[in-house]
C-alpha cells in the first residue's frame, strides 16, 4: 500500500428482524426511519476519498436462531444493512447496534465484519437510538 492508496474499509453486514422479540410484533414504522438517521449521522460524517457506503434490501430476509439450548429457534424476517466504514469505527458499529438492538427490542443482534460473523448480545445499559416506543397492539 502508498501512501497515497487509502487502506481499505472492511464491509459491514447486519440486520434487524422485523418483529420484536418480547411480543413478537411489529416495530413502530418512525423507527426504521430513526435507524437510518442515526447510520447516516454516526457513520456517514467521514471525510476522506470515499463517503459512507449504505444501502438495505426491501425485501425481509428469513433467518432463525436459537437463544440457547432449552429454548427453541426463533425464526425471523429482518432488513438487512450494508455499511462500508474505517475500520477503526467497527467498535463504535458495535455499540450503535447494542442501542439499535434495545431500541428494536431484540436480545441479539447478528454483524458481519469482513465475512466474520458477531452476535452481539444487547444489554439495556447500553442505551437506546434516543426514542423507545410503547407496546403497539
Amino acid at each position: 500500500m502508498t501512501p497515497e492508496t487509502p487502506a481499505p474499509w472492511p464491509v459491514c453486514v447486519f440486520v434487524v428482524p422485523i418483529l420484536r422479540d418480547s411480543d413478537r410484533k411489529h416495530h413502530a414504522m418512525i423507527l426504521w426511519g430513526l435507524l437510518r438517521r442515526r447510520l447516516i449521522e454516526t457513520f456517514g460524517a467521514f471525510t476522506g476519498p470515499e463517503t459512507l457506503l449504505y444501502y438495505r434490501t426491501r425485501l425481509p430476509v428469513a433467518g432463525t436462531w436459537s437463544p440457547s439450548p432449552w429454548e427453541d429457534p426463533v425464526e425471523d424476517k429482518c432488513r438487512r444493512y450494508t455499511v462500508a466504514i474505517p475500520s477503526d469505527g467497527v467498535s463504535e458499529l458495535r455499540a450503535f447496534l447494542r442501542r439499535a438492538g434495545n431500541a428494536f427490542d431484540q436480545r441479539v443482534i447478528y454483524l458481519e465484519v469482513a465475512g466474520y460473523a458477531e452476535f452481539l448480545e444487547v444489554d439495556p445499559r447500553d442505551g437506546s437510538l434516543g426514542f423507545r416506543p410503547a407496546s403497539e397492539d
